[in-house]
């Protein structure tokens, strides 16, 4: 069991473009936000409370606007950015640049000294960045001269930036909120964050048309995209370690772009199977540099 959630939690995660994409038609980025992180924090926050006192809720009140900000930026905006992103791009393409999160990361910790600069380590990400240039330009590189990028590959990219500020300062943050208790917490404001969004959206769009098919997506979303993928994370570090669950979201690409094929009917391309060779060698050799050091 333990090794299976290195293979459960990647797709779990990868769900969540997919997700977003078939939901499209029917909610703004900013609602689908709200929903997601209100459902997460039900959720999270009622296993949480039957805890009891093995769970810590209080804070300073020095650290509440580190974790305002953290919630704002990680759970909030880079939601919404790929959320958007999908309106307009695949699901394929958001969930690859998303995947380069880790590369951007590494990259963080070489320029800082943390990190010594080895060769596997440069070439995963050297590998990562070139998977994101294939994805972005179709591979099509003579288009690198008159290049730029359409709205949704704009917005997976800037989402992708601030996931990666996010994760930077949220290993960094050291907030005293035990792990459920700081995740509900987040998720409450994030969805208060998206509430000013989403009063917009239906303001503009009107009230989501529901389909047969809508619970089952919103579902997926709260309970796999979303709650699924944060438990089965810190359980899988618990029982495999930190290195190996790291390791184990190099697999988030390949998912994605199954899950996209199967469940939404999207095209794979050329291009896309190429993008999606280089990023999971890349995120392999920068995990194989980790397990190494470690």
């Amino acid at each position: 069991m333990p090794y299976l959630l290195l293979l459960i939690v990647p797709a779990f995660f990868g769900l969540n473009p997919i997700t977003a994409r078939a939901l499209a038609g029917e909610f703004g980025p900013g609602t689908l936000t709200g929903v997601r992180w209100v459902g997460c924090a039900i959720l999270i926050g009622m296993i949480a409370l039957l805890r009891g006192d093995g769970e810590r809720w209080r804070m300073p009140w020095s650290e509440v606007p580190k974790l305002v900000l953290l919630s704002v930026l990680g759970l909030g905006f880079c939601s919404y950015a790929a959320y958007i992103g999908v309106r307009t791009t695949a699901a394929t393409m958001v969930g690859l640049i998303y995947s380069c999160t880790s590369a951007l990361v590494a990259l963080y910790e070489v320029s800082r000294g943390a990190t010594r600069p080895t060769l596997s380590l440069t070439a995963g990400i050297v590998s990562c960045m070139a998977g994101v240039v294939v994805i972005l330009t179709r591979g099509d590189f003579s288009a690198l001269s008159s290049f730029s990028l359409g709205v949704g590959e704009l917005w997976a990219v800037v989402g992708m930036l601030g996931w990666t500020v996010y994760t930077i300062s949220i290993n960094r943050a050291a907030l005293t909120q035990t792990p459920l208790a700081q995740f509900t917490t987040m998720a409450v404001v994030a969805a208060l964050a998206c509430l000013p969004v989403s009063l917009m959206e239906v303001q503009a769009m009107g009230l989501p048309v529901m389909t047969a098919a809508t619970p089952l997506w919103i579902a997926s979303l709260v309970l796999f995209a979303g709650s699924g993928a944060y438990l089965g994370y810190s359980w899988s570090i618990r029982v495999n370690g930190p290195v190996l669950t790291a390791a184990s979201l190099s697999l988030v690409p390949l998912y994605v772009a199954c899950m996209a094929v199967v469940l939404i009917g999207e095209q794979v391309s050329w291009y896309h199977a190429a993008a999606i060779g280089l990023v999971v060698t890349g995120l392999g050799l920068i995990n194989f540099e980790r397990v190494r050091e470690r």
